[in-house]
């Protein structure tokens, strides 16, 4: 009997010792788990090369002359905006014009008159080796959008030669004729035949000068949110092949489809389509709010109708800080899913205005802009040519992804909001690190790529007030939070994301 008693107890304490190490073992799983999604790691996996890079809309202040009664910008306005650029650095900028605005001179083929803004953005533009893709906002038609108006594509093209063989522009590497052809409120209504036709004709045209080196940039499509205009695509290389040098589409998109990362899947469709060797950008990116972020469509509106030089066509969000994170966010996912650059809409509000009631001098702004450089002169507020917050990530996601960059994967942790990318120019790194979600999360960062850097750190945050938490000069530029910083990644390197923040490491100048 006592024999048995024993031999139970024993194999009593023995499924206890088994109880205890299978819940050791569980704890340690689960440990080991939660430490594996903290972590997150810089591939060798190179998702694009020859970086074009990220850059901004710039162009226009064509009604200037009506606003001030001036040719253009007084000196002092042009040489903030060149202070200002200088420090974006950017590697790629758009220009639109139309034939109004640059050549036609009431109906006379006049090169001078009207080009004085577009020649101060072009001399500054060549003088810091800036590429260009610069265009008209549509085409010219005689007698219905359909029949080409050829005398408008001569002039065109006869333009075009005059920017790049008489005056020397060869930074404009393409030319981007027809803003947005699949929208109802293109010059081709949307048709894509008539798109084409203008396309070949423009090559035809330009085949009399010595303008090989300019290819066409598109289709510059609007897909706003969607997948479902990747045809344009395909029908634009079937037709137009090696004449065309850029792919890129226009987004617009939702703040959900951004914090949620299903930018990501859209972005994806297109890269695919995209022919193999061929490179695509976003030609323009802005935010727009509509029933899924409802209460940014109310603020909007709300803001806009407060603002008497708000047009309907303006983002009054660029004054929050938040607009900062989701533009960081969308485009380190852009350069993740392989496109080779963004184009920020847009660089100032003064560029254009909003004609909502068919007015097209009127003084109300498409509100977009890091500022208004003319806050001063046109709406008697001189803190509106201030920078605004969200040019503080942008700025820095320019500076330091230049053109001809590596750009490379990182493997991330399955944490809501967080995204980040790595680029490599010359032997020197950037690493860029958004959190768009509100949660703060720590992190250990790791990377097979490179086992150890010394780089400077940027950090900036978005506050609840719309102000954010980031170091800047005495010209509103940022600065490190910390310089010099030693990255061992070989033992992993710990941090605390906090939510709505952006985190930028660099050793580039």
């Amino acid at each position: 009997m006592k024999k048995m008693k024993i031999n139970n107890m024993v194999s009593v304490l023995f499924s206890l010792i088994l109880v205890l190490v299978s819940c050791d073992d569980n704890e340690l799983n689960i440990d080991k788990a939660v430490k594996s999604n903290r972590e997150m790691t810089i591939t060798t996996d190179v998702v694009s090369t020859d970086f074009v890079g990220n850059g901004a809309q710039w162009g226009g202040y064509d009604v200037v002359p009506t606003w001030l009664g001036t040719e253009t910008l007084s000196d002092a306005d042009w040489n903030t905006l060149f202070q200002r650029i200088d420090f974006m650095r950017p590697p790629f900028l758009r220009i639109m014009t139309n034939s109004g605005w640059s050549y036609d001179n009431n109906g006379t083929y006049d090169k001078v008159t009207k080009t004085l803004s577009l020649f101060k953005m072009l001399d500054y533009a060549k003088s810091r080796n800036i590429e260009i893709t610069y265009g008209e906002w549509g085409h010219q038609s005689v007698g219905g959008f359909g029949n080409i108006d050829m005398n408008w594509i001569a002039n065109s093209v006869k333009f075009l030669n005059h920017l790049v063989n008489e005056k020397g522009y060869t930074n404009i590497k393409t030319i981007n004729i027809i803003n947005e052809p699949n929208g109802y409120w293109a010059s081709t209504e949307g048709n894509y035949d008539i798109y084409r036709d203008v396309q070949l004709a423009y090559i035809e045209e330009m085949a009399k000068y010595a303008l090989s080196s300019v290819k066409l940039m598109g289709p510059d499509i609007a897909v706003f949110n969607t997948a479902s205009e990747t045809e344009w695509i395909t029908k634009t290389n079937n037709d137009l092949g090696d004449y065309v040098g850029l792919y890129d589409i226009h987004v617009y998109p939702k703040q959900q489809l951004i914090r949620n990362g299903e930018f990501s899947n859209m972005l994806r469709a297109y890269k695919k389509i995209t022919p193999s060797g061929k490179q695509i950008v976003l030609g323009e990116i802005g935010f727009k709010y509509d029933e899924v972020d409802a209460e940014l469509k109310r603020l909007n509106e709300e803001a806009i109708e407060n603002d008497p030089f708000a047009g309907e066509d303006s983002n009054m969000m660029v004054y929050k800080s938040f607009y900062g994170i989701d533009m960081a966010d969308a485009l380190i996912q852009t350069m993740r899913e392989g496109f080779s650059g963004s184009l920020v809409w847009n660089m100032d509000d003064a560029m254009y205005n909003s004609p909502d009631n068919g007015d097209y001098q009127t003084s109300k702004l498409k509100r977009w802009g890091f500022w208004n450089i003319l806050g001063e002169e046109l709406t008697s507020d001189v803190s509106d040519e201030n920078i605004r917050p969200y040019f503080y990530p942008v700025s820095l996601l320019t500076r330091y992804f230049p053109a001809g960059s590596e750009i490379y994967n990182v493997e991330l942790p399955d944490k809501k909001g967080v995204r980040a990318v790595v680029g490599m120019h010359n032997g020197k790194y950037t690493i860029a690190i958004v959190n768009s979600h509100y949660s703060t999360y720590d992190i250990v960062l790791k990377s097979d790529l490179v086992s150890s850097l010394t780089a400077n750190k940027y950090r900036y945050k978005s506050n609840v007030d719309g102000s954010f938490v980031g170091a800047v000069d005495s010209d509103g530029f940022a600065t490190p939070l910390e310089s010099n910083v030693t990255l061992d990644f070989t033992k992993g390197l710990e941090m605390t994301l906090e939510g709505e923040s952006f985190v930028l490491f660099t050793n580039m100048e």
